[in-house]
């Protein structure tokens, strides 16, 4: 059994159409040199992930300072459970 080479010659890109582009691809890939740069933004998976590490580190840094500060109250004997540090809401 032979297998039949499938390359894509013409750009498979839609964007908000129902028919694809049709223009050459180029070589190698999916799409036509202007949608290729669309589909592929350079760096922003990695700009997105750094990003989403900064803020995941940035609030960690929050919740040790507050877990420090609660600490602290408690090593001057306020009772964190107590029910006048809870939120009251009155009508």
């Amino acid at each position: 059994m032979k297998l039949s080479s499938t390359a894509i010659t013409k750009c498979t890109y839609l964007g908000d159409s129902t028919t694809a582009c049709g223009h050459p691809t180029l070589p190698g890939k999916s799409y036509c040199a202007e949608h290729y740069a669309v589909v592929y933004q350079a760096g922003t998976a990695r700009a997105r992930r750094k990003k989403d590490i900064r803020v995941a580190n940035t609030v960690w840094n929050i919740q040790d300072a507050f877990n420090e500060a609660v600490a602290e109250l408690e090593a001057e004997g306020y009772d964190i459970n107590d029910e006048r540090w809870d939120a009251v809401v009155e009508d």
